[in-house]
């Protein structure tokens, strides 16, 4: 097997990571020689041209070892446990708009807007900061996880519809930003060759919890009201996700001269990275309405209540599996049916989007039965869950330098939180005040149903006019027509 160098952003240097002979390693422990500067010597900022030095330095092995299958695990339940939660607000939502005082309070989803909107949107400027300060990596996670659960603690005492938006939305999700960013940034650390793997286990974890976060919210709601719930699960996120934090560790070893490290926007300078980001701002503009919406269409076509739980849990188990297969794919190396080496990300960010577009259209619009909404649950969870596992893929396609991965993962994501807040706004518009067994979408959700379904093929359509026009250029290009066009 082919020795893999890692070239790794650190400081005022590059690191050269160059792992030791199969024979020489020992454990988890020496896995090579590092390129860095001395630890007992700050080299000069002010543009000394004094040469890095070559030291031995015990670097735990990435995509293996019981260092990176420790990050993964804790990196899992965190993920699962503290952004599971403001997913299944709907379950909050639900009892507030059923329940004194919030009867007939048409503002009650921004608390579950808020909760997630900052993670996505607040993420260019988290991954900044993340790299500005790289070496407080771990204490940023500390308190990110300290604001969020006392957010969600002190939402236990709001006295009115403005504190509980304070604590349980804003607070909360000001908290999750904080702390995720690091943690993305350390997995990138631990996973190089199975990223996508690492990325999707990680992603799938809040659909494990979202198999029993609805029904363990509802019985503690009905049997305690929200405020006791509410301190309760503050309680659980501590003594679950705490035991974790320490097992979140970097790979790599942190000098306290290392010099913070400047954002790279190169990426921004290439085409490619348009059609990915308008593709999934596309994507995103969709995602959110089948899952918030399923239940009441379930009960609108005549199915039991208990039936749009069941049809969560569905969709809960086709986003693991969708989203671990898919970050397995998108790290498969392939050498036939002319792909000689991983399949092209671009192929997965047009599939997944068209799979998707196909069943809200064909499934959703059409379904009349509790067997078309299983059937329904099953494609899109898979398949709309799973497009976010491509993101890191879709980083180091526009380049191999890793320390670029962080920050087009950012863009991504804000690109996809643009569609977390007008979720609301548009739903409002598109939804109609009466059912029709007769029309498409029921008539009440045919808006909806439209509106979501075409916005997801266009997401398709966007990666196959990349597809096509690129292919078309490099034919002429070789033609000679265009000289001038890259490549």
């Amino acid at each position: 097997m082919s020795a893999i160098t890692e070239t790794v952003e650190f400081g005022q240097y590059p690191l050269q990571v160059r792992p030791a002979p199969l024979g020489l390693r020992s454990g988890n422990k020496g896995e090579g020689t590092i390129v860095a500067p001395p630890p007992s010597r700050e080299p000069s900022l002010r543009g000394s041209d004094q040469s890095p030095e070559k030291i031995d330095i015990d670097l735990p092995p990435a995509d293996r070892g019981s260092g990176a299958w420790k990050f993964l695990f804790a990196a899992s339940i965190i993920e699962g446990f503290m952004f599971g939660f403001p997913m299944n607000y709907g379950v909050f939502q639900s009892y507030y708009s059923t329940h004194p005082p919030y009867v007939g309070n048409t503002n009650l989803s921004s608390i579950g807007t808020f909760g997630t909107c900052f993670y996505f949107l607040g993420a260019p400027i988290a991954t900044y900061l993340v790299r500005r300060y790289q070496k407080w990596q771990r204490e940023t996670i500390w308190i990110g996880f300290t604001i969020t659960v006392m957010g969600l603690g002190a939402s236990g005492w709001a006295k009115d519809f403005g504190q509980l938006v304070a604590t349980q939305g804003v607070i909360y999700g000001i908290g999750i930003l904080i702390m995720y960013y690091p943690i993305f940034t350390l997995l990138n650390e631990w996973f190089i060759e199975r990223r996508g793997l690492a990325l999707g286990v990680v992603c799938a974890s809040t659909g494990i919890t979202g198999l029993f976060f609805p029904f363990m919210l509802e019985i503690l709601l009905s049997k305690y009201g929200p405020a006791w719930t509410l301190r309760i699960s503050a309680l659980a996120l501590l003594l679950v996700c705490g035991p974790c934090l320490p097992l979140l560790r970097s790979r790599y070893p942190t000098y306290d001269h290392a010099k913070a490290l400047e954002t790279n926007h190169s990426f921004l300078k290439m085409p490619l990275f348009y059609f990915f980001a308008l593709a999934t701002l596309l994507q995103g503009l969709g995602f959110f309405f089948p899952p918030i919406y399923l239940p009441s269409y379930a009960t609108s076509v005549g199915l039991r209540t208990t039936i749009g739980a069941l049809l969560l849990v569905i969709y809960s188990i086709a986003q693991i599996l969708g989203q671990m297969t898919i970050g397995y794919i998108s790290d498969l190396r392939i050498q036939r049916l002319g792909l000689n080496g991983r399949v092209p990300v671009e192929i997965l960010v047009f599939i997944l989007p068209l799979i998707s577009g196909l069943s809200i259209l064909l499934l959703w619009g059409l379904a009349q039965s509790l067997t078309m909404l299983v059937v329904f649950s099953m494609f899109y969870g898979a398949s709309a869950a799973g497009f976010a596992v491509l993101w890191a893929r879709m980083a180091t396609t526009l380049s191999p330098n890793p320390t670029l991965a962080l920050t087009t993962f950012s863009y991504f994501a804000c690109m996809k939180g643009i569609g977390n807040v007008v979720t609301g706004p548009i739903s409002s518009a598109l939804l109609s005040p009466t059912v029709s067994r007769d029309e498409y979408g029921i008539g009440k959700f045919k808006g909806i149903v439209a509106f979501s379904g075409v916005v997801m093929m266009a997401s398709a359509t966007v990666m196959l006019i990349w597809g096509i026009g690129s292919r078309v250029i490099k034919c002429m290009q070789r033609q000679g027509e265009f000289r001038g066009c890259p490549a």
